[in-house]
Parts: C-alpha cells; structure tokens; sequence
C-alpha cells in the first residue's frame, strides 16, 4: 500500500469512528435524560469514558500524517476497542428499554432536533446493522416518523417535509445499513404490500372496524418482516407515508368516537354501583379500572393505543350485560325507572326539566338541588356571576361563579353541553349537602357517647361515596380539557374539583371518625 493511500484509509478510519463516537455519545445522552425523567430506570454513566475518549480522538486527528501512522493506526484500535465496549453497554441498556418508554419521552418533549432523532437512529445502526427484532424497528420507526412528519398548513394533514431534504437522510441511512442492492421485484411487490394497507386505513370509517380488521396489527408484522429492507431509500418513504395516515386516521376516528367511548366506561362504574358483585366480578371491574386509569392517562400523553382502546371495549361487552342482569334481578325491574328519571326543580316559571340522563344520586340530591336552582334562577340575569355569589343570601351554598353560569346555560336555550353543565350544578348540590351533614354532626359529635350508629352517620356515609365517583368524573373532565388544549376550562374544572375534594374529606373524617381504632389512652 502506498502512502497516500495508507494515510487516506487512516483518515477514513477517524471519520468513522468520530461518526460512531457522535451517535453513541447521542445515545448516552439520550439514556441520561430518560432516567432523569424517571420514565424508566437508571442509566450508567459513562460521562468520564466518553470524556477520555473525545481528547484521545481530538489527539489523533492532529497527528494524521504519514510520518506517525503506524502509531496513528495504533491509536485507532484502542479507540475503537473501547468505544466497542460503550456501544455494547449502551445496547445492553437498550435492549431493557421498552419501546413504549421512547415514545413517552419524545411525546414529553415538544421540541426536538432533527440532528438528535438522526444520531440515535445511525446508534442502531451501528450497533445492529443486520438484526432487527421487532422492538428495535418498532423504536427505530417512531424516531424516523417523528423526525418526518409535519401538519400540512392547508389541508391540516399530517405529511413528509421537505422529502428532498428528508431523501439525503435516508440514502445515507441506507448506505450505513450496508445491506447491497435488493432485486427489483423485491422491492416492488412490498411497495404494493404497503400500499394496500394505507388505501384499507383511509378507507375505515370507525375504531371498531379498524380493530376488528386486525389493520394495526396487520401492518406492524408488515414491517417487521422488512428487517433491514425497512431502510431502503424507496420503500421507507413508503412507510413513514403510511405511518402517517395511519395516525391522522386514527386521531379523526378517535375524536369522533370520544364521547361514546367515554359513555361505555361511565355506564360501568355506574352500574357497578347499583349491583352487589361476587368474588370474579369483582376482580374483573378492578382490573377494568386499571386499564381505564391507564387509558385516561395515555389520553394526557396524546398516546392512546387502540389495542387498549379494544381491551376497553370488550371489558364493556363483556360486563355490562351481567351487571344490567344482576341490576334486574335484584330490582324486579324497578332499576330502569330509577336510572332514567329526571331531576325536577319547581320554580316559579313552572316545571323545569333540567335533563334526562341516568342519575344514581338523583333522590341523595334532588332537595340540595333544587334549592341551588330555585336560588339562582330568582336573582337578576344580566348580573355577573363573580358578584351574585357574594349576596348574602347566596353566599352561604358557597359556590363558584362558574357553577352559576352552569345553572344558567341550563336553564336557557342556548347551545352547550348540557350533560356537562348538570354535572357541574349536581357537584355543587352535592358541596352543600357534604357541608350541612358535616355541621350536623359536628353539632351532635362526643367522642364518649357517639357510635356512628346515628341515622346522620349513614346518609353522610353515602353522600361521601356520591363525591368519591364525583372525584373520578372531575378526573376525566379534567383530562379532556387538558388533551383538547382548553387550559382555561382545565383550571375552573380543577377548582371545582379541589373544593370538592376539601368539603369531601371534611365530611369523610367526621362521618367515619366513629369507625376509626382508637387509640390506647396514655397511663396516668
């Protein structure tokens, strides 16, 4: 070998390793910032490595000559040993990492560098450049997605930026892949595999038929079985293009679907209430409300999975029917007439029908209620609600100005969610009856003759449970607000929800005081 070309391979040599070092440095980083966000685990530092091999690096490029390149070349090895030692460990460190744990850090930060999401994906490349299971794709396709993607300012769709600038990645990917050139008909007959898919996505018209089709799934195995294919240049514009109208679709479908997905929860934990359950059942509602807390909470990510979404949904196919059979039969029938009766507030302008939606505290909180509303609506309309709460005659329900608005959207024709507004009207009948049973036994309460065997002790027992399922409802109220980006309708909710949660606890204390172990007196 000749000079030139000793010193031309050694010159390419350091570009190379500087390339991993960059990605690998990346990477670590990226694993620190993980565990700082206690997404997931702890991560090795390996800071002071990374450090001492940086100098090294810096060292040798300001000695690549041909005068010194057998010491150069010597040099390189031990980087390149050691820096093999970082990659692996890091790869360790990955392999424990779930794919779900990536998602919900980049979905936290808002704000990301192209360059980054491009150096962790070259990591893997390194690391792995012809295995890839299923995890690693599945981490390697959010981080090109999310590096792809953008909303079209028009249509509002989200589509590829810039694809010429985003092809120059991808061919560079493709060539550290260093996987040859693939046949022709190969190539082709995937394009068309992923092409069908997107045109069955854009064709789906609700969750249920998307699930039922299997398409999520179907499209995952799809691109697991790409491998290494998945970074040739044509066929990943394929994917991120389908990755992306899968997830505006199902957005669409979602947005659509909210409400009576939200619906089919509630009627559960309603009728949960209405019903003794047995051992089994009451297992299975347990673990229903786990995955339902789990889906509110990846409703707040923005990181809703339809595979729970279908979990949700046969948990309602399968629960409502026999907790509606055991409702029946312990009722005698009687239960649908309670469940779908009306709250009926007399005023003077004649009966008013305030809704007409099943209502478990309808008898606990018709009296409260009808006062609140019977107050309210004889005070002056045009009258800003931040002053009509302070009126003495008012003042003392202790309500906020938002729920006076609430009565009155109700009791107006104008357009509003009516469900919402009697929600937030029964909340606050339900803060008056909270605090007047508190007062009540607060008036009668001596430790040394009460038993909690009063009747006041199990009216104020079931009014405590009435909040307990008014607090979850607050909870989901709030989490749509905060996902549809309404901040100041999420912090009137979130003041509503925290006056509750006082005048709960308050009554909570006193009602279950009695119940409490006593503690042992002190010896004289």
């Amino acid at each position: 070998m000749s000079t030139v070309q000793e010193l031309s391979a050694l010159h390419r040599r350091y570009a190379d390793l500087s390339h991993l070092f960059r990605s690998a440095w990346t990477f670590h980083q990226f694993l620190q910032s993980l565990a700082k966000s206690a997404i997931y685990g702890t991560a090795t530092d390996l800071s002071a490595d990374f450090q001492t091999l940086y100098s090294e690096l810096k060292e040798v490029s300001e000695k690549l000559s041909a005068a010194e390149s057998e010491r150069v070349r010597t040099r390189l090895d031990a980087i390149e040993a050691r820096l093999g030692t970082l990659v692996a460990t890091l790869d360790a460190e990955d392999t424990r990492l779930p794919p779900q744990a990536l998602r919900q850090f980049f979905q936290r930060v808002k704000q990301y560098d192209e360059k980054i999401l491009t150096q962790l994906v070259k990591f893997y490349l390194y690391a792995h450049p012809a295995d890839w299971p299923p995890d690693r794709l599945d981490k390697v396709d959010f981080l090109l997605t999310r590096l792809s993607g953008e909303e079209d300012e028009r249509s509002g769709r989200l589509a590829l930026r810039d694809r010429k600038h985003l092809g120059e990645i991808y061919r560079g990917l493709w060539a550290l892949a260093g996987a040859g050139s693939p046949s022709v008909e190969d190539v082709r007959q995937r394009h068309e595999a992923i092409e069908t898919l997107r045109q069955e996505a854009l064709a789906i018209e609700g969750l249920d038929q998307l699930n039922d089709r299997g398409l999520i799934r179907r499209y995952r195995d799809l691109k697991h079985e790409l491998g290494v294919l998945f970074f040739e240049p044509e066929l990943l514009v394929a994917v991120l293009e389908t990755n992306l109208v899968f997830k505006g679709r199902v957005q669409k479908l979602y947005k659509l679907e909210e409400q009576r997905i939200v619906d089919e929860y509630q009627r559960v934990f309603e009728l949960e209430r209405e019903v003794p359950v047995d051992v089994q059942l009451d297992q299975e509602l347990m673990q229903f409300r786990q995955d339902v807390e789990r889906f509110e909470q990846e409703l707040q990510r923005d990181d809703v999975r339809l595979d729970h979404l279908a979990q949700i949904r046969q948990w309602v196919r399968s629960l409502v029917p026999r907790l509606t059979a055991a409702m029946e039969s312990g009722r005698g029938g009687e239960s649908a007439k309670t469940l779908t009766g009306a709250i009926r507030v007399e005023v003077d302008t004649g009966e008013l029908m305030l809704a007409a939606r099943p209502s478990r505290h309808q008898e606990l909180l018709a009296e409260p209620f009808q006062r609140l509303v019977a107050v309210l609506l004889d005070q002056d309309p045009e009258e800003r609600p931040e002053t009509l709460v302070l009126k003495p005659q008012i003042f003392p329900l202790r309500i906020e100005p938002r729920e006076v608005v609430a009565c009155r959207r109700l009791h107006s024709k104008e357009l509003c969610d009516r469900d919402l507004e009697l929600f937030l009207c029964e909340a606050a009948a339900l803060r008056i009856l909270l605090n007047e049973e508190a007062q009540e036994i607060a008036d009668i309460l001596d430790e040394s003759s009460v038993t909690g065997d009063a009747p006041i002790f199990d009216r104020a027992r079931l009014a405590a449970s009435a909040a307990d399922e008014f607090m979850w409802r607050f909870h989901h109220l709030l989490a749509e607000a905060l996902t549809s980006g309404a901040v100041e309708d999420g912090r009137e909710l979130q003041r509503l929800q925290m006056r509750l949660m006082r005048d709960y606890a308050g009554l909570w204390l006193l009602a279950y005081k009695p119940l409490m172990p006593r503690r042992p007196a002190m010896p004289a």
